[in-house]
């Protein structure tokens, strides 16, 4: 940690002792009705109207690591008495985001490093947190937390200054300890139960399925998360038990709260497919918006609270559904009898939309490529050919051939794991694509449901902006990389040695090379593109509680 932040980053004052105003507080502070409560982040209850709110503040942005030996055991620092506050006080290893850093994560590496001189090589990082705002005037802090995770149970911990001794504890046993304020809800922010760490996995590890599936899956997830929120709080109370986790309580601004940190988790596992983050905050935040209409919402029971989660999930997958169907009614307008279509990886709207038209009478010929390594192509053009569509299958790179494929298409359609501002993210191999039938002045169009419109990573959102521009620039230039063995595996061997193979699934491909984005709504310009992501970031903050 730099000698510039020394006051750390757990500054709490008043939410240490009054933890039930702070929560009212946390229920209420993304009113859409009021800028200042959205930034403020207050630990004093706010009535709601915009004159009673305080003004915005000027936030430090921070990072918290927990390091994780693999017996469960996290790494806490005592501060030294040389730092400015909390001396002698345990803590996790903290530090100030600096200018320049590419993003929260790696800054939290960086602290682990100078304060316990844990290089990243001993360290595996499994996630990070919904971003906790924390208040003592005139000090305001934005905290990042992160797990990171020991590669083997011995860690030669050494400390600098900052720090005058370690101990390695049970998470459960940080609320026993001497700590600085909010250690616990900190941590918090990134533990998992077996329920939850199984739902982000199942997210996470999937690689059959397009976005918008499981964008629908993750809103799914939230459901029965509250479901079984609500039924742990149900069977509580029947055992004459004070209705929930934290010391025996669990009001429902709390459980909120787990909500938003799994759904948090959820919308982030797959930076790349905007549609989860996007279907998850919608969830969050159409309940927040009914709860905070209310009198009195920090008042609102357990049970009422996850059924209006549960809700919230049911009709985001509605939406889903008929955005889906909507979206193939718009395909279907840019299909002819007779048309060659040319096609990479697997949308699950475009293999719908061709399918339901091959079965409706429309004689079609189609170019898939197999889209490497996973050859999810494979699986499409089995689907067309049994649809009646005429079908050649491709390995990627003949797509390009000259005089050959692109030329001979009449149409290029891609799906799109997001749409930003300036470019569509699908999978490798896209942008290539996108060349070819520019050259070759073929049309090509990106087609995805409003959902995917994205206003860039969900984490970047919560940085400053500075911090969201390096973020974003970051991202762009490293989308989702998985295990070169999805590509080794076709040959039937090992990658040779010192031979190091890249698996990268995405990539942007920018707008200006497509002849536009279909979307359920019809065909999107850059300002209708521009309005949708204004507001999805507003969308973001409600249903995080951004700052």
């Amino acid at each position: 940690m730099r000698a510039v932040y020394s006051a750390g980053p757990f500054i709490a004052c008043a939410a240490r002792t009054a933890s039930r105003t702070r929560l009212r507080t946390a229920w209420c502070c993304a009113s859409s009705s009021s800028s200042a409560s959205r930034h403020s982040g207050s630990n004093a209850a706010m009535t709601g109207s915009a004159e009673s709110a305080p003004p915005p503040v000027r936030r430090r942005h921070v990072t918290t690591a927990f390091v994780q030996r693999p017996d469960g055991a996290v790494l806490l620092v005592q501060r030294s008495g040389r730092v400015g506050t909390y001396q002698h006080q345990w803590g996790a290893i903290s530090g100030g985001l600096e200018e320049g850093d590419e993003s929260a994560a790696y800054r939290a590496q960086q602290e682990v490093l100078e304060e316990a001189d844990l290089p990243p090589s001993q360290l595996r990082l499994v996630r990070g947190g919904r971003p906790l705002l924390v208040d003592d005037p005139p000090r305001h802090f934005c905290v990042h937390p992160f797990l990171l995770a020991l590669t083997s149970q011995e860690a030669a911990v050494q400390l600098n200054w900052e720090n005058e001794g370690f101990t390695w504890h049970q998470p459960g046993a940080i609320r026993g300890l001497d700590t600085v304020p909010l250690l616990a809800e900190t941590y918090e922010r990134v533990a998992l139960g077996r329920r939850q760490a199984a739902a982000v996995r199942r997210l996470a590890e999937d690689r059959s399925h397009g976005a918008a599936q499981l964008a629908a899956w993750a809103a799914r997830a939230l459901g029965d998360e509250a479901a079984a929120l609500a039924a742990a709080a149900a069977a509580v109370r029947e055992e004459g038990g004070g209705g929930g986790r934290r010391g025996g309580k669990s009001p429902g601004p709390l459980c909120l709260e787990d909500l938003r940190n799994l759904g948090w988790l959820l919308a982030t596992c797959r930076p790349s497919m905007a549609a989860i983050a996007n279907s998850v905050a919608a969830v969050l935040a159409a309940a927040h918006e009914e709860l905070h209409a209310r009198a009195d919402a920090f008042e609102v029971p357990v049970g009422e609270v996850c059924a209006i989660v549960q809700q919230a999930a049911a009709a985001e997958e509605r939406r889903l559904e008929a955005a889906a169907a909507m979206l193939r009614r718009q395909l279907a307008a840019l299909l002819r009898d007779g048309m060659t279509i040319l096609t990479t990886s697997l949308s699950s709207s475009i293999l719908d939309a061709v399918k339901e038209a091959a079965e409706g009478g429309l004689k079609l010929q189609a170019v898939v490529c197999e889209a490497r390594p996973l050859c999810e192509g494979v699986q499409l053009a089995e689907a067309w050919a049994q649809a009646g569509v005429e079908v050649t299958l491709i390995t990627d790179a003949q797509a390009s051939l000259a005089g050959l494929f692109v030329r001979e298409a009449d149409l290029v359609l891609v799906g799109a794991d997001a749409i930003t501002a300036s470019a569509a993210v699908n999978k490798a191999g896209t942008y290539l694509l996108a060349l070819a039938a520019k050259a070759a002045g073929v049309p090509m169009w990106a087609v995805a449901d409003s959902g995917k419109l994205s206003p860039g990573p969900l984490a970047a959102l919560a940085l400053p902006a500075a911090a969201q521009q390096v973020a974003q620039q970051a991202q762009q230039q490293g989308h989702e990389e998985m295990a070169a063995e999805e590509v080794t595996a076709a040959w039937g061997r090992p990658a040779p040695q010192g031979v190091r193979v890249r698996n990268i699934y995405f990539e942007d491909t920018p707008l200006d090379l497509l002849a536009g984005v279909v979307t359920e709504e019809g065909r999107l310009d850059g300002t209708g593109i521009e309005a949708a992501l204004a507001a999805r970031r507003q969308q973001y903050r409600t249903a995080f509680q951004l700052a």
